[in-house]
């Protein structure tokens, strides 16, 4: 009988829109621009943009590999790919001021929480099930996901709050899983994690000899590698209509 239920995060129990995402980026970098040049250090917005989307594609090249990059050597990385010197040139003010202006960016254009993400996890305390979210991150760091589900009242239900760039390991690292049920000492047996992606959330909890649900409204079998979530939902609404079936896995 199922006592744990760990969640994605993104896309899972939140959703957000490419036009958000696109408001995020634009503000980070104009007020990055503006920190950067009021102190009296020549760079073009450009150069900004490029060094933050080289700087994403490195990240996601080491979540790859099933690690990850920290929160500050994400801007350090950032910083030196937009111009070579930048960041040895900034004082700690200032870098500490570009650290708040990338993550708190987030918490003014936030994703949405997935309309039955409250009533899932209310659903499952209730019955007195462990639950944690295991999240990797990408430009918004763990401590900004962590402010805005407690902000919005989500985070309090939860056991543990796991982020990839707080522990320098990803999905579908099976170590992330393993430390999570560490932390609430769980059994792998006893655990299902839900998620949205089949390569990090599937293949991740089977590594880690967990249970996993996959949230996709058009699964392709045929791409699963003979790996196989226990069960499969076209939507979280759909999960909510079966948490029975889940907790009998």
């Amino acid at each position: 009988m199922i006592d744990t239920v760990t969640f994605d995060l993104w896309n899972t129990l939140i959703h957000d829109t490419r036009e958000n995402g696109e408001t995020r980026t634009n503000l980070r970098l104009s007020e990055i621009y503006n920190t950067v040049t009021s102190s009296n250090i020549s760079i073009q917005r450009e150069d900004l943009k490029r060094g933050y989307f080289e700087c994403l594609e490195h990240c996601i090249s080491v979540r790859k590999k099933g690690l990850d990059v920290s929160f500050t050597d994400q801007i350090r990385q950032f910083l030196e790919l937009s111009k070579t010197g930048l960041y040895s040139e900034l004082d700690d003010a200032t870098i500490s001021r570009i650290e708040d202006i990338y993550a708190d960016v987030y918490l003014e254009h936030p994703s949405l929480i997935h309309s039955s993400s409250f009533e899932i996890i209310k659903d499952l305390k209730a019955k007195h099930i462990k639950l944690a979210i295991i999240s990797n991150t990408s430009m918004t760091p763990g401590t900004t996901f962590r402010k805005f589900l407690f902000k919005n009242g989500l985070a309090q239900y939860f056991d543990a709050l796991i982020f990839s760039d707080e522990l320098g390991i990803s999905k579908p690292n099976p170590d992330l899983f393993i430390y999570t049920l560490n932390k609430l000492s769980s059994a792998p047996k006893y655990t299902v994690h839900v998620g949205d992606q089949y390569q990090t959330d599937i293949v991740g909890a089977k590594a880690a000899g967990i249970n996993s649900i996959l949230i996709d409204p058009n699964p392709t079998a045929e791409d699963w590698d003979g790996i196989y979530p226990s069960l499969t939902y076209d939507s979280l609404k759909s999960l909510a209509n079966n948490l029975n079936q889940m907790l009998s896995l």
